[in-house]
C-alpha cells in the first residue's frame, strides 16, 4: 500500500497540474496512507503484540489531525482551530530569515548565480521584452514542466506560509508568485533569424526550443539600436506561474502562464565611441513583478529631452 502511494506520488511530478488540485491529491493520498496505518494497528492488536499496535496506532492519530488541517485549508477558505503550524515551522526553523522577497535575484549557494553563457558588466545590461507567439508560449509551459520534473523549479511560494504571504501582498500590493523571483534557465541562447533577434531556451542544448523574439531593449525599439550597438543575451529568467492574491478575507491562488524574461548586454560597434548612451536613454530597473509588464520609466523620458522621439514601453520583471 505504501510502495503505491509512493509511486502515485512520484508520477504526479510529470504532471503539469495547478499546485492547489495537486497538494488536494496528496492530501487525498495522505488520507488512504493513514488509513492503511490503522489497518495495520488492528493487524497487531489481532496477532497479539499490542506494544506495536499500540504505537503505530498513536502514530495514525497524530497523522490524523494533520490530515484534518490539510483538509480544512485546501478544500475549504476557513482557518481550521488549535492549528499548530506556526509553532512547528519556528520549532523546525522553517520559516526563511527574511520573509520580504522584494529587489531579491535567484542566488547559488556560496555565491552569485553567473549564466553558463559568461558574465557581463551589470552597468551595461538593459531589459529586454520578449514577444512570443501561441507556440512559443507552449514551449515555455512545457519548459516550466521540465524544470520541475528536474527538480530545478519549486512551487512553494519560496518557503512562505499563508500568513507571511498575506503580509507581503498587504505591505507590497503585488501578489506572491509560487516560482519566487523566478528561476534562472539552464540553456538560453539568442540567434538572428530573418533580421530578427530569437531566444531559444531549454533545460539543455538538446531540449532547446524558440521561446520568442525579443521586440525592445530597455525603452527602446531593437530595430532602432542594432545599427549602432551589439546586443548579446546575458541572462533569461522564468518567471510568473501560479500566483496568490488577497482577496476580501483570505489569500485566493490564481493559474497564470509562465513566461520567460530577458537581459541584454550591450556594446557599441565602434570601440572609440561612448559605451553609456543607451543606458542613458534607459533607466529602468532590472527586475519588477511580472504583473507590470506595461510600467514605464518617467525619469527616462525627462532625461531624454523634449526634442527626442517617443520612448517605447519596456517589460519589467520581479517578484
Amino acid at each position: 500500500m505504501l510502495s503505491f502511494l509512493d509511486m502515485v506520488n512520484h508520477y504526479l511530478g510529470y504532471i503539469n497540474v495547478s499546485v492547489k488540485i495537486k497538494n488536494r491529491i496528496y492530501v487525498i493520498l495522505g488520507a488512504l496512507g493513514d488509513l492503511y496505518l490503522f489497518y495495520i494497528a488492528i493487524r497487531y492488536f489481532q496477532n497479539g503484540h499490542p506494544f506495536w499496535g499500540l504505537l503505530i496506532l498513536l502514530v495514525a492519530i497524530i497523522l490524523v489531525y494533520f490530515v484534518y488541517l490539510n483538509t480544512v485549508y485546501y478544500f475549504t477558505t476557513k482557518k481550521a482551530p488549535f492549528d499548530i503550524s506556526p509553532k512547528i515551522e519556528k520549532l523546525l526553523h522553517m520559516k526563511p530569515k527574511d520573509a520580504d522577497l522584494e529587489g531579491t535575484k535567484p542566488m547559488a549557494r556560496g555565491g552569485r548565480n553567473i549564466p553558463a553563457n559568461g558574465y557581463f558588466d551589470e552597468k551595461k545590461i538593459l531589459p529586454g521584452k520578449l514577444t512570443s507567439s501561441a507556440m512559443e508560449t507552449e514551449s515555455i509551459q512545457h519548459l516550466a514542466t521540465r524544470l520541475q520534473q528536474n527538480q530545478l523549479l519549486q512551487l512553494d511560494y519560496s518557503g512562505l506560509g499563508d500568513r507571511e504571504i498575506m503580509e507581503q501582498t498587504q505591505r507590497l500590493g503585488k501578489p506572491v508568485y509560487a516560482s519566487g523571483p523566478g528561476v534562472l534557465i539552464p540553456y538560453f541562447e539568442m540567434q538572428t533569424e530573418n533580421n530578427q533577434l530569437v531566444v531559444y531556451a531549454g533545460i539543455n542544448q538538446a531540449e532547446k526550443q524558440r521561446v520568442g523574439v525579443v521586440s525592445t531593449v530597455g525603452l527602446q525599439n531593437v530595430a532602432d539600436v542594432r545599427d549602432q550597438f551589439e546586443l548579446y543575451l546575458a541572462n533569461a529568467t522564468l518567471v510568473g506561474g501560479p500566483f496568490k492574491v488577497l482577496g476580501r478575507t483570505n489569500l485566493i491562488e490564481q493559474d497564470n502562464p509562465f513566461t520567460v524574461a530577458v537581459q541584454l548586454a550591450y556594446k557599441h560597434q565602434n570601440d572609440d565611441q561612448p559605451q553609456d548612451t543607451l543606458a542613458a536613454n534607459t533607466r529602468v530597473s532590472r527586475y519588477d513583478d511580472p504583473s507590470s509588464m506595461s510600467r514605464t520609466s518617467r525619469s527616462a523620458e525627462r532625461d531624454a529631452g523634449s526634442d527626442s522621439e517617443p520612448m517605447t514601453r519596456t517589460s519589467r520583471y520581479h517578484h
